[in-house]
């Protein structure tokens, strides 16, 4: 179970997310998010870990045209994942950035999977652009912030027992990616973050 801590620097690394999302300017292409934490290399008498967020982003020809889309494309990456026999050029570098997370700190935890991304949010009946960055961690909490163009601050919900009625349309994709990559290599393992 993941402690408090870990929830608030995960709440902390997806406003970030947004705020660095908000440099680019609106009408980017959808952007994953790996979350992991690893060991820190800073010396002191306690050892802490470290959260990172490795940002992988999605092409726009891949993501489907239907209103399905971003939804369709992370369950159809998560499935590519649990297919041995899938040759999708995703598949092959989701393999790669897990290996190599694995691989330079065999005690990475996976925390979550989260998607930046754009919406239209209807606000009093008027639709307005939105950034949204919705996210799933190790104990099924969901993460879901909204950023109305415009305004100075996102405003997030962590939801500690989502109601499968009410989450995103991303919420099923995000979880079935994290169910994915946890089957793959990284280790996930009890207990918080420093």
């Amino acid at each position: 179970m993941l402690s408090f801590t870990v929830v608030h620097t995960l709440t902390a690394c997806l406003i970030a997310a947004d705020a660095d999302a908000d440099m680019l300017g609106w009408g980017q292409p959808a952007t994953l998010l790996l979350i992991h934490d690893r060991p820190s290399t800073a010396a002191g008498p306690k050892r802490l870990r470290e959260m990172r967020s490795l940002e992988f982003p999605l092409r726009r020809e891949d993501l489907p045209t239907d209103a399905a889309g971003l939804p369709a494309l992370l369950q159809h990456l998560a499935d590519a994942l649990h297919d041995p026999a899938a040759t999708t050029p995703y598949r092959a570098t989701l393999a790669t950035i897990i290996g190599r997370i694995h691989a330079g700190a065999p005690d990475a935890r996976l925390l979550a999977w989260a998607a930046c991304y754009h919406d239209v949010h209807t606000l009093d009946g008027q639709p307005r652009q939105a950034r949204r960055v919705d996210a799933v961690d190790t104990d099924g909490r969901g993460y879901h912030l909204t950023h109305l163009r415009g305004e100075d601050h996102p405003l997030l919900l962590v939801d500690d027992t989502p109601d499968p009625g009410g989450t995103p349309g991303t919420h099923p994709g995000l979880a079935a990616l994290l169910a994915a990559t946890a089957h793959r290599t990284l280790t996930i393992t009890c207990g918080g973050t420093a």
